[in-house]
């Protein structure tokens, strides 16, 4: 199974056995609570051997109640590429330290270019959260269902400023 394109602190690495074809199953904690869903395995040979990964409870509650309120899980867009940031780059765009996901585009019509959002940006926050590494914003913006009202918290120019964004949907 390939390696999916998300950030691992959206997934619960764990040692449970995941063979071909038995994903879905529960994770239970100590207590029996189900804390995730048994997803995929990582293995070399292709058997149950290797990490192992789970969907948090809280991502799967959320994708449910979205079927139950409409019928299809919707996720938020925000209409930009970015990239990571390290020490140099800080120190190029004025940053206390390497945090953020630096715009490199953005796309046309998009909530964040009708929010104002700008190539050279470094997004710091989305709606409250921190984005400590640019791997943190795609998840986070996702989980949120389009036409969701933001504020994104950006450095320009080494000055921080707020946009307020109404997210478009990812098809």
């Amino acid at each position: 199974h390939s390696f999916p394109t998300r950030r691992s602190s959206d997934l619960i690495q764990t040692d449970v056995a995941i063979n071909r074809g038995n994903s879905g199953g529960p994770l239970l904690n100590l207590d029996g609570e189900v804390v995730g869903i048994n997803s995929w395995i990582l293995s070399s040979g292709g058997g149950y051997m290797g990490l192992s990964f789970s969907i948090p409870i809280e991502t799967a509650s959320g994708a449910v109640r979205q079927l139950r309120e409409s019928g299809s899980v919707q996720r938020g867009l925000l209409g930009v590429q970015i990239g990571a940031i390290d020490r140099e780059l800080a120190e190029a765009l004025n940053l206390d330290k390497p945090i953020g996901a630096l715009v490199s585009d953005v796309n046309p019509g998009s909530a964040a270019e009708k929010a104002g959002i700008q190539p050279g940006d470094v997004i710091l926050e989305f709606d409250g959260e921190v984005i400590e590494v640019s791997g943190d914003l795609p998840p986070i913006v996702g989980a949120n269902p389009p036409g969701t009202k933001a504020e994104v918290v950006v450095s320009r120019n080494g000055k921080r400023e707020t946009f307020e964004v109404v997210l478009d949907a990812l098809e």
